[in-house]
């Protein structure tokens, strides 16, 4: 059963429930007010008789039942055999009865024997208002005048405006009914449009949103279920990414390793069949040393990047000047020079120096294959608040925009013919990458195509000895 049915069946009871008791007592509380309305008229009626029957028996001549009786037919001439009274005497005797016929005799007695206004009795053809009164009589006697006052009218009345009411509350329920079940299927409509919306995320629409706005819980719900979406979409994304330069980076190993391998195996063959050429035998000999050098040091680069995304780095601190001074050791005599540009007394790093020299040889090694225009390279380090930054440019060839999102992918080269022909792999910017993640930053690609490129990362700086006894004092 649906939501919807289920609030509707919920709903529908109490309604009617609320309209039955809510129209029950309106008319309870008007046949009140009815019966109350009569019964003061009937008081007022009984105090008009007891006048009345007091003045004849005051001008009566003959005893109090005569009286009595006399009184009784002459009232009865006027009005009529419906008139409901009788006439007792002062010890209880019936002298004239004008009662009708479902008021019993014992009823009229009970009051003479205890008198009380306001009695209300149900007889068999409807319902009375009995009074008693007591009238003294000329001889210093007493007699008593007992009322019957129908209440009919009320009892029929509330009858009629039950059977009213009855088909009253049947219209106004199936209206309310109508009312009820289009509110909630407004109300419960957002939850349709997140149940379909869920569907078709199941079948792989993961851009489907439900766009519910509002304030209340469903739409807040909405909301949260769209930046569910949204998390599984990139979540998603970064999984199809994943798979896919996976599948790039052992396509991409195996065209490194093939080629090589190709010339290794072509070579071997060439000194197999060189006889005792020695020339050829020795320059076979030179192209397989070579190209099992590249395959060495491509091994050597995977099995660092390796390290350095599984393992991490363990950090220590680096005063600047230390990582210069490595870096200068390890830079190669014969090439472009390297133009450092540093203010004095920088603050110290946190970082591994091996990993940070490893990663900068490999920028500046870039930054020469690029072929600056003004025959070097540059190192820029300055400080940056709290950060120290380092930037690696050069005036080279550049490099196209759309290249720039790629170039940490492994073995993602521009342009791979010159790469190879530098005895590039394509492993050393994801290398440099892996480095700059395990100090927590990011490499900051910039380039033009023929004015350069620069590559920046930061790295946080330590306090100085000075500010440090300054924060203390």
């Amino acid at each position: 059963m649906k939501l919807s049915q289920k609030l509707l069946l919920a709903v529908l009871p109490v309604l009617g429930l609320v309209l039955s008791l809510g129209g029950w007592l309106l008319i309870r509380q008007n046949f009140h007010r009815a019966v109350y309305e009569l019964q003061n008229q009937a008081e007022t009626t009984q105090q008009r008789e007891l006048y009345a029957l007091q003045l004849d028996l005051r001008a009566a001549e003959e005893s109090a039942a005569d009286a009595l009786a006399e009184y009784g037919m002459s009232v009865s001439r006027y009005v009529g055999e419906e008139k409901g009274f009788a006439l007792f005497t002062g010890d209880g005797v019936l002298a004239y009865s004008a009662m009708p016929e479902d008021v019993p005799l014992a009823w009229q007695q009970e009051l003479l024997s205890d008198p009380s206004r306001g009695v209300l009795r149900s007889g068999e053809k409807g319902r009375w208002y009995l009074i008693a009164d007591a009238v003294p009589a000329a001889d210093g006697t007493g007699v008593y005048y007992v009322g019957a006052y129908p209440m009919d009218a009320a009892y029929e009345t509330q009858e009629s405006l039950l059977a009213s009411y009855f088909w009253i509350e049947l219209l106004a329920f199936g209206a309310a009914g109508g009312a009820v079940w289009w509110m909630i299927s407004r109300l419960t409509r957002p939850l349709h449009t997140l149940e379909q919306a869920g569907r078709e995320i199941a079948a792989g629409a993961y851009d489907r949103r439900t766009g519910i706005r509002g304030g209340d819980e469903i739409a807040a719900l909405s909301r949260s279920f769209d930046d569910m979406t949204a998390a599984l979409e990139e979540e998603l994304g970064r999984r199809a990414l994943a798979v896919r330069q996976r599948e790039d980076f052992i396509t991409a190993l195996t065209h490194e390793l093939k080629t090589p391998m190709t010339s290794i195996l072509g070579y071997a063959q060439m000194m197999r069949t060189a006889g005792d050429d020695l020339e050829v035998r020795e320059k076979s000999a030179s192209y397989i040393a070579h190209e099992a050098r590249r395959i060495e040091a491509l091994s050597r680069k995977l099995l660092r990047l390796m390290q350095v995304e599984q393992e991490g780095v363990t950090l220590s601190d680096l005063p600047v000047e230390e990582l210069l001074t490595a870096l200068r050791r390890a830079l190669p005599e014969n090439a472009l020079p390297l133009l450092v540009q540093a203010p004095p007394a920088l603050p110290a790093v946190r970082g591994d120096a091996d990993l940070l020299c490893a990663l900068l040889l490999n920028l500046i090694s870039n930054a020469r294959r690029a072929e600056p225009k003004d025959g070097a390279v540059h190192l820029d380090i300055r400080a940056e608040g709290e950060r120290v930054a380092f930037t690696v440019w050069d005036t080279g060839r550049g490099i196209p925009a759309e290249e720039l999102p790629r170039l940490t992918e492994p073995f993602y080269m521009v342009d791979k013919s010159r790469a190879r022909a530098q005895n590039g792999s394509g492993i050393g910017l994801a290398l440099c990458q892996a480095i700059a993640r395990a100090h927590g930053t990011e490499l900051i690609f910039a380039s033009t195509v023929g004015e350069g490129t620069r590559v920046s990362f930061s790295l946080p700086a330590l306090p100085r000895k000075e500010d440090a006894h300054e924060d203390k004092n």
